[in-house]
């Protein structure tokens, strides 16, 4: 088996010298649940084979977002996200040749089926697979680009003095207001019947990145007609209405991600399950 004790203690040393901590990504624990739940619905075989490339998955996932200050993966910040205008669909919209969050899910998701694959390149794709997997179930990952996918719009979130960003409001922020755990949010959440499985291990990962854009509509409904344009301009207060209404949209976005990846990692190496 691969130890992978060092990458992650190069990514520990990452993290504290290089990531400045920019809301570009679902934040930790939205990436820890999301793989807690895709852990429970594994087949044993798709465990035991997981458990021979890393011994924790759920810090795995994590890796992708601390090495874009690396100047050799300074590529990789453009596979976290897709921008898509409103009026056009994913499928025929022009896309970034640079790459972008459903290319990259696409090529990790073939190369963890090529047998050929060394232990570093398997760990690095399991590591991009799961972590984009998650990344394109964030309405705001299938974002508009005049506002950076909701980055340049300011936000006041309750009780804060310093300002923050939409795209940090469905990152971390609806996750923030619960008391729960990781490990409770888990629980949880878990609770998919297996209809529901069913069905959302069926679609694809443009159905994935459709369903987000989707929802597009009403991440913006702040009550006004009128988001601010930039983070230049007054800021838009986040009321606890908004709070209540879309806890339970990004909690279902994680619960689907959660299904979808155990479904994804399950056709990879226990295709018979």
């Amino acid at each position: 088996m691969l130890n992978n004790k060092w990458i992650l203690t190069y990514i520990s040393i990452l993290y504290l010298t290089l990531f400045t901590g920019q809301a570009c990504a679902f934040g930790a624990d939205g990436h820890r649940i999301i793989v807690g739940i895709a852990e429970n619905h594994l087949s044993k075989k798709t465990a035991l084979e997981i458990a021979s490339i890393t011994d924790d998955l759920a810090q795995l996932s994590l890796w992708p977002d601390k090495i874009r200050g690396i100047p050799a993966w300074k590529k990789s910040k453009y596979w976290h996200y897709i921008n898509v205008p409103d009026h056009q669909q994913i499928a025929t919209a022009k896309r970034s040749s640079k790459g972008d969050v459903l290319s990259a899910l696409n090529l990790a998701y073939e190369q963890l089926k090529e047998p050929q694959l060394s232990d570093r390149e398997r760990l690095q794709a399991l590591s991009f697979f799961i972590h984009f997997a998650a990344d394109i179930h964030q309405p705001l990952h299938v974002g508009r680009r005049d506002d950076r996918g909701g980055n340049s719009i300011a936000i006041k979130w309750p009780k804060k003095t310093k300002l923050k960003n939409l795209h940090w409001v469905w990152d971390s922020g609806l996750l923030s207001k619960s008391k729960l755990s990781v490990k409770d949010y888990i629980a949880h959440l878990d609770v998919a019947s297996e209809k529901q499985i069913q069905r959302w291990q069926q679609d694809s990962f443009l159905d994935w990145a459709e369903e987000s854009k989707m929802l597009r509509s009403q991440v913006y409904e702040f009550g006004i007609k009128t988001p601010p344009a930039s983070a230049a301009e007054k800021p838009q207060l986040i009321t606890q209405d908004y709070i209540n209404r879309n806890r339970p949209v990004i909690e279902q976005r994680l619960l689907m991600a959660g299904i979808r990846l155990a479904g994804s990692l399950n056709a990879i190496f226990d295709p018979q399950s």
